[in-house]
C-alpha cells in the first residue's frame, strides 16, 4: 500500500485496525483503501478497497433525514481541502436498509513535506444515545405533568429531583427543597417510618400505595398514598428510590362520608329506584317495607296504605316484612280500623310505644295467638304516611324484642322514607288518574275523527262533481287549493287516529314480501307530479331490497321523511335517496340541502308534537316523525339523523329483512 508510506505500520495496526470505533481511509481520490472491523460492522457490508469513494454506507442524510450530495460528504469536503469536519452528525443507511445516526470527524493526512495524501474518517454511531435522550425527554415531560407528586432520593434520604406535582401539594419549590431530606415533609411522630421505607428499598422491595400523612410547606398535615420503588444504576445497583405521593384528602374526606351514610343511601336509592320504574303500587310498597325494616333493624316492619278500586271504594291493605320465616302463619290477616291510625296520629310527628302490651290496639298487630313461631313484639315506632296535601293515607309500624336497638332507631331516616311511601301512593293516584283521562280522550280522538271524516268525505265529493264542471280559471285555481287542503286535514286527522293506536296499543301491521326499492320509486313518482320545487334523485337502486313487512306503513315513514325534506329545504331544490342492504338488513338515507339542525334538536326531533325552532309557521302538528319512529320501532328497526346547521339533515333508517314471529 504505497499510499500508506508515510504512516507508521505499527501505529496503523494496533491504532485503527485494532480501534473499536469506526475509521476508514481514503485516498486522495476519495477511494476507500483501508476500513477496520467496527467500521464493516456499522455499515453491515464490505466495500472494495479503491473502488468505493467517499464512504462505505449505502447512503448517507444530513441529520434530519435529507439525502446529502456527495461533494457535501464529510470525506469529500477534507480532501477538497475545504474544512475539517469534526464532531458533526450525521445519518448513514447499512445495506441491510438501516439507518444510524453517526458523529463525523473526518481529518486530512498529510505527509512530512504536507502534501495532501488521503483522508481519514472516524465515525461514532449516537443511535443509542439519541433514543435514550429521546426517551428521557418524554419521560421528564411526562413526570412534569403529572398532578401526583414525583420524587427521588438517595439512600440517605436526600431528595435528588422534584416535579411541579410536588410544589402543588407540598408547597415547596425545586429550588427550596432539593438536597434537602425527605423528613422535612415527615411529622415528628412518624420519624420512624422513613428508616422502614429506606429499609425496605435497600433489601430492592417496592413500597406500594402505602397511605400515611406528610406535611406541607405551611404545616397542614395532608393523608397522601406513596408508592416507593427501588431505583438502580447501569450495574443494577440500588442508589435510591422514586417516590409517587398522591394527595388522597377529598378520596379520605368522600370515603368517610359514604362509609357514614352508606347503608341508608343505598336503601334509598333501591326505594327510589323501585318508585320510578314500577307502577305496580303492591310491589313498590312491599320492596319499600322490606328495606327500611332490615335498615332500621326491626323484627317486623307493617305498612298499612290506603287503595282505591274501580268504583273509587278505598280500603286499607298492608305489606308485611319480617326478619324471620313464618313470624305469621299463612292467611293470617293483620287488620287495622281506619279510625285507630287517625288517633294515633293526632300530630304529625312519629310515634314510640315503649311498651306495646299497654296499647291493645298495637300489641294485636303483632300478636298472633296459638302460633308457636310467633315472636314477643315489646316495643314498636309509628310513623305516619301523610300526602302532600298533608292527608293521613297510611301508616308503617316497626316492632320491636330488644330495647337498646328500638331506642337507637333512625327516627329521622323513617320519617324520609315514609315520604318516599307517601309519593308513591300520591302517583298511583295520579296515574290511575291520568289512565282514566287519557282513555276518554283516545275515545274522543277515535269519536272525532269518525265525526270530522264523514263531512269531509261529502265536501271532497261535491268539491271533485264541481271540478269536471265548466269554471273558468280563477275558481279552478281556488278548487285546487280546496281539495289541497283537504288532503291535508285528511292526512292530519289520520296521524291523530294512528297516535291514538298507538297508545292504546292497536296500531295494526299486515307484513309481506316486497321490494323497498320498488316502493320508494313509486313514491318518489308522486312526488315528481305534486312538487314543483325540488327534484329527487335515487341512488342504488339496483340490488336486493326485497323485506317482510308493513307495505303501507313503511311508505308511510318514506313520504314523511320526504315531505319533511321538501318543507325544509325551502331555499334548495334537490333531494337524495340511497339505498344499501346487507344480508340480515336495508337501509335508506334521506338526504336534504336545508336549514338544518342543532345537537339539542336532534335529540327531541322524534318527540311526540315536537317542531324545529324557527318552523312555527309550516303547517304540521309535530307527529310525522314521532308516527314514522314508531313504526320503525315496531319493525324492530332502527331511524334517526344526522345533521349540522346550515348544511342540510340527513334521516335514515334500517329494518330487517325478515320479521320475527
Amino acid at each position: 500500500m504505497k499510499e500508506l508510506d508515510a504512516v507508521d505500520d505499527y501505529i496503523f495496526k494496533e491504532l485503527f485496525l485494532a480501534s473499536p470505533v469506526a475509521s476508514y481511509i481514503c485516498n486522495p481520490a476519495g477511494h476507500i483503501i483501508a476500513y477496520n472491523e467496527a467500521a464493516e460492522s456499522l455499515w453491515g457490508r464490505r466495500p472494495e478497497l479503491g473502488v468505493v469513494k467517499w464512504s462505505g454506507a449505502t447512503a448517507i442524510y444530513f441529520p434530519d433525514g435529507r439525502p446529502m450530495p456527495v461533494e457535501e460528504s464529510p470525506m469529500a469536503l477534507v480532501l477538497g481541502e475545504k474544512e475539517e469536519t469534526v464532531d458533526v452528525e450525521m445519518m448513514i443507511e447499512r445495506s441491510d436498509g438501516v439507518r444510524r445516526n453517526v458523529l463525523v470527524f473526518a481529518k486530512p493526512i498529510r505527509s512530512l513535506s504536507g502534501q495532501l495524501i488521503g483522508g481519514h474518517n472516524t465515525l461514532v454511531d449516537i443511535t443509542d444515545y439519541k433514543l435514550y435522550e429521546e426517551k428521557q425527554a418524554i419521560l421528564s415531560e411526562i413526570v412534569q405533568s403529572s398532578d401526583d407528586a414525583i420524587v427521588s432520593k438517595n439512600l440517605n434520604g436526600i431528595i435528588m429531583s422534584w416535579n411541579t406535582g410536588a410544589q402543588r401539594i407540598f408547597g415547596y419549590s425545586e429550588d427550596e427543597i432539593v438536597g434537602k431530606s425527605i423528613e422535612v415533609l415527615i411529622p415528628s411522630y412518624l420519624k420512624n417510618e422513613e428508616q422502614t421505607i429506606l429499609h425496605e428499598i435497600r433489601e430492592g422491595r417496592k413500597v406500594d400505595h402505602y397511605q400515611t400523612i406528610r406535611v406541607t410547606k405551611s404545616g397542614k398535615e395532608i393523608p397522601v398514598s406513596l408508592t416507593i420503588s427501588p431505583m438502580c444504576n447501569k450495574q443494577g445497583q440500588i442508589v435510591g428510590a422514586s417516590k409517587i405521593a398522591r394527595d388522597i384528602s377529598d378520596q379520605i374526606q368522600r370515603e368517610q362520608t359514604i362509609q357514614f351514610h352508606e347503608q341508608q343511601l343505598e336503601t334509598l336509592h333501591a326505594i327510589g329506584k323501585v318508585i320510578s320504574e314500577k307502577l305496580d303500587t303492591p310491589s313498590i310498597i312491599q320492596t319499600v317495607i322490606d328495606s327500611t325494616t332490615n335498615l332500621v333493624a326491626a323484627d317486623v316492619g307493617l305498612c298499612f296504605y290506603r287503595v282505591t278500586d274501580e268504583e273509587g271504594h278505598s280500603d286499607l291493605s298492608v305489606a308485611v316484612a319480617t326478619r324471620e320465616a313464618n313470624v305469621y302463619p299463612d292467611g293470617h290477616r293483620i287488620h287495622l280500623e281506619d279510625g285507630i291510625i287517625h288517633t294515633i296520629f293526632s300530630g304529625e310527628d312519629a310515634v314510640r310505644f315503649d311498651d306495646v302490651c299497654e296499647v291493645p290496639y298495637i300489641r294485636s298487630l303483632f300478636q298472633v295467638p296459638g302460633h308457636s313461631e310467633a315472636i314477643s313484639i315489646r316495643h314498636c315506632l309509628a310513623i305516619p304516611i301523610r300526602s302532600s296535601d298533608k292527608l293521613l293515607i297510611g301508616a308503617m309500624f316497626f316492632g320491636y324484642t330488644r330495647l337498646e336497638v328500638f331506642n337507637t332507631a333512625d327516627e329521622v331516616m323513617m320519617r324520609n322514607i315514609a315520604s318516599l311511601v307517601a309519593v308513591t301512593l300520591d302517583n298511583a293516584r295520579l296515574f290511575e288518574e291520568v289512565n282514566a283521562l287519557n282513555l276518554k280522550k283516545n275515545e274522543f280522538i277515535a269519536l272525532a275523527s269518525h265525526e270530522l271524516k264523514t263531512p269531509l268525505t261529502t265536501t271532497k265529493g261535491y268539491l271533485q262533481i264541481l271540478e269536471r264542471s265548466e269554471i273558468d280559471q280563477v275558481g279552478r285555481r281556488f278548487l285546487t287549493k280546496a281539495l289541497k287542503q283537504l288532503e291535508r286535514i285528511n292526512a292530519l286527522i289520520a296521524e291523530l287516529l294512528d297516535i291514538s293506536k298507538i297508545e292504546a296499543g292497536k296500531l295494526s301491521f299486515h307484513m309481506e314480501t316486497f321490494d323497498l326499492s320498488e316502493m320508494i320509486l313509486d313514491v318518489v313518482e308522486t312526488f315528481h307530479f305534486s312538487s314543483q320545487t325540488h327534484t329527487i334523485f335515487v341512488n342504488n337502486t339496483h340490488g336486493d331490497y326485497r323485506v317482510v313487512a308493513d307495505r303501507q306503513r313503511i311508505e308511510q315513514v318514506m313520504i314523511n321523511l320526504i315531505t319533511n325534506a321538501i318543507k325544509y329545504s325551502p331555499d334548495a331544490n334537490n333531494v337524495h335517496i340511497t339505498l344499501e342492504s346487507s344480508p340480515s338488513e336495508v337501509s335508506v338515507q334521506v338526504k336534504d340541502e336545508g336549514m338544518g339542525m342543532s345537537r339539542d334538536q336532534q335529540e327531541k326531533v322524534f318527540a311526540r308534537f315536537y317542531q324545529v325552532e324557527g318552523t312555527s309557521k309550516m303547517a304540521g302538528l309535530g307527529l310525522g316523525l314521532y308516527l314514522s319512529k314508531e313504526i320503525i320501532d315496531r319493525h324492530g328497526g332502527h331511524i334517526g339523523v344526522n345533521s349540522q346547521l346550515g348544511e342540510g339533515s340527513t334521516f335514515y333508517f334500517s329494518i330487517p329483512r325478515n320479521q320475527d314471529k
